[in-house]
């Protein structure tokens, strides 16, 4: 079984040229920090609260169909037909991995209200403050087998061999499982990266949040800290290598070079670090890694529109087919080139344009004075003037320049 194909689209399906596309990406990246510049000039996004869901109703309904149907999609992965009609592939890498993120987007965190592993952890009967309880490290145990992940679906041998999805799928539920018994239940919330993946995306939600992009700069927010970066450099640098080892100049390299996983490996790893790297460093202290959630969503929406929209109905047809009924059921449906150019070209920017105003706001927001409950005001360090906060965002609004170039130019140029 070949691996899953990414995407339908190329320069020449393109409203414009390639580089005037470029241009103006890098103009509405400049023209939507001006405009926050002159309109947005305090904090407006912090201090809200997430909505409170009424589900006590539907959700143990949902969380058992989730876990037997992961349960049935494992086992048939690992015994059932091992060829091009088992839906293992396409359950992992299009309904988890992409199709994951437009339901996050919408419904917030759904991940940590269905996730099998917690229904099965509970079903268990598992204690759960754990064995030893701890906080561990953050969020770099989720952006370690995020990694982990990626490698597999982009780079591993027989990645699409349904026995071995099956087999990672069973070693990742397994130690999940074992450290949630020792840590505690919440250790899925930092330790499960599909979990954690959702939670993030989840941040933009408008059911979750009243106001638009208050969830990345929520008090409690898991957005922040280095383990957090790490995720999100991770995310969107997979992205971004999947999209340059796709082209032709990759492929005539590890052709002539031979050893094609290894040099993989590495690039991904590099990719990664190197986004992590100048995520840390480009904004000196102000942690910026919740503006890049908007546009890790929607680079990752792009990059894996078409196949969204080609082999999600597809897999879910493979597995009514494996139950009997509607045999002869297909989905033949080609998106418009042209058309999911477009597309591609305006989540891209959108996810910047939202990336930028989320940014500009953290800094607001760093730049007021603090002044703690009951203390005088006398001697309250003064807020910093706002020309000065802005000259601070200019180096991260470069940095979202290229990264709007490197996404749109890696997206296109095959």
């Amino acid at each position: 079984m070949s691996p899953l194909a990414h995407g339908v689209g190329s320069s020449s399906d393109l409203p414009l040229p390639l580089d005037l596309v470029l241009q103006a990406g890098a103009a509405t990246v400049v023209l939507s920090f001006l405009i926050a510049a002159l309109w947005w000039t305090k904090p407006r996004l912090g201090g809200a609260t997430p909505r409170s869901l009424r589900t006590k109703m539907w959700l143990p309904v949902v969380r058992g169909v989730v876990l037997l149907l992961a349960v049935y999609l494992v086992g048939n992965a690992l015994a059932g037909p091992q060829d091009a009609e088992n839906p293992a592939a396409h359950a992992l890498f299009v309904w988890l991995w992409v199709g994951l993120v437009p339901v996050s987007v919408l419904f917030g965190p759904v991940w940590r209200a269905v996730n099998p592993l917690r229904t099965l952890f509970r079903l268990l009967r598992l204690p759960r403050p754990g064995v030893r309880p701890g906080t561990g490290r953050g969020g770099w145990p989720a952006a370690l087998w995020l990694l982990a992940f990626v490698w597999f679906e982009l780079v591993a041998p027989h990645r699409t061999t349904p026995a071995v999805i099956g087999g990672a799928l069973l070693g990742y539920a397994i130690v999940q499982l074992g450290m949630a018994a020792l840590r505690g239940e919440e250790w899925f919330a930092r330790g499960d990266c599909f979990e954690v993946y959702s939670e993030l995306a989840g941040r933009l939600s408008p059911v979750r949040w009243r106001t638009p992009l208050s969830g990345l700069a929520a008090a409690g927010s898991s957005t922040g800290g280095a383990g957090a970066a790490a995720f999100v450099a991770v995310w969107w640098g997979s992205t971004v290598f999947d999209s340059a080892s796709g082209s032709p100049a990759w492929a005539g390299f590890t052709q002539r070079a031979g050893h094609g996983a290894l040099y993989a490996t590495a690039a991904l790893v590099v990719v990664c670090a190197g986004v992590f790297a100048a995520v840390r460093r480009t904004a000196g202290g102000l942690d910026v890694t919740a503006s890049l959630i908007p546009i890790a969503v929607g680079y990752t929406l792009a990059h894996y529109l078409s196949l969204l929209i080609v082999e999600a109905p597809r897999g879910f047809l493979l597995l009514i087919h494996q139950w009997g009924p509607a045999p002869d059921a297909t989905w033949d449906v080609v998106p418009i080139p042209s058309v999911i150019a477009g597309a591609q070209v305006a989540l891209i920017l959108l996810g910047h344009v939202l990336g930028v105003i989320v940014a500009h706001d953290a800094a607001l927001t760093a730049a007021r004075p603090v002044v703690p409950a009951g203390a005088a005001v006398t001697g309250v360090r003064p807020a910093r003037p706002l020309l000065v906060t802005l000259a601070d965002e200019l180096p991260l609004v470069l940095f979202m320049i290229g990264c709007t170039w490197a996404g749109l130019f890696l997206l296109f140029v095959r």
